[in-house]
């Protein structure tokens, strides 16, 4: 199901673990910070998409209503 979710999670228990070798935690760490930058991108892709979108048909409208 849900296995992004999950793999985030163990890497978060990961870096909170008292027990785990720092050289350990250090690697968790990185692998959230590179999975956040390819969200965030994901994110501003579609969110730039949708809103390109949006002002298309806003466009058109006006478009319509001046004819």
């Amino acid at each position: 199901m849900n296995k992004l979710g999950g793999y985030i999670t163990k890497l978060m228990t990961t870096v909170l673990d008292s027990e785990q070798e720092q050289f350990v935690k250090d690697l968790a760490l990185s692998e959230l910070t590179r999975l956040n930058v390819d969200v965030n991108d994901f994110i501003r892709k579609h969110h730039k998409d949708d809103f390109d979108k949006e002002k298309e048909k806003q466009d058109k409208k006006l478009l319509q209503e001046d004819k």
